[in-house]
């Protein structure tokens, strides 16, 4: 009994966000009451993916160098290359970059970190939809993940794809968009559709 409760309380860290947040009506999140604010001018270009500089930050922002164990470098990773190989290898189409999406999940990601919980309601009760909205995305659909590892983001995926709320945002098909935010070791992925 004590090693299973040592394991759940060791596993619980990687896997305590099993909630999906999907919603197709765009105004629910104002008829819940959820906060929206005014939405913030951020660029919906699509990133490049440039070769990632020394320190792992590419023009694109989303390369990190992970290390494991004695911080070994282990690999370049741009995450939303591996998600669209994750999606392409279960035959989805590819998503795009929105810079507003990345804006929703970036602050998501600080707003976790600073609270120290992996979850999808922020410190102001707000929801995925209230933070795309926020940054001024109107979606007909939205789901985020979040997760918490200090291995990098291919263990992020992993604990998604193993999960089975995860799994199903990761491979969203009415999703055209998304954006990846980082803080620490907390991640956040927002995938979507544009009205």
């Amino acid at each position: 009994m004590k090693t299973l409760f040592a394991t759940t309380v060791l596993c619980l860290p990687l896997l305590a966000c099993a909630e999906i947040d999907v919603r197709s009506d765009p105004g629910a999140d104002q008829r819940r009451g959820a906060a929206v604010v005014t939405p913030a001018a951020v660029s919906t270009s699509p990133a490049t993916n440039a070769a990632p500089s020394r320190d792992g930050t590419g023009s694109d922002g989303l390369w990190y160098m992970y290390g494991q164990g004695n911080d070994a470098p282990d690999a370049a990773v741009n995450p939303g290359q591996a998600l669209n190989a994750y999606r392409q290898a279960h035959g989805l189409q590819r998503l795009q970059q929105n810079g507003r999406l990345a804006a929703a999940a970036q602050a998501h990601a600080r707003d976790v970190a600073r609270m120290g919980k992996v979850g999808h309601t922020g410190s102001n009760g707000s929801t995925v939809g209230a933070r795309a909205k926020a940054q001024g995305y109107n979606y007909s659909t939205v789901g985020e993940n979040v997760a918490w590892t200090s291995r990098g983001f291919p263990t992020v995926m992993q604990i998604w794809d193993d999960s089975p709320g995860h799994r199903k945002n990761l491979r969203m098909r009415e999703a055209t968009q998304y954006g990846i935010g980082r803080s620490g070791d907390y991640w956040v992925l927002v995938v979507a559709r544009p009205l």
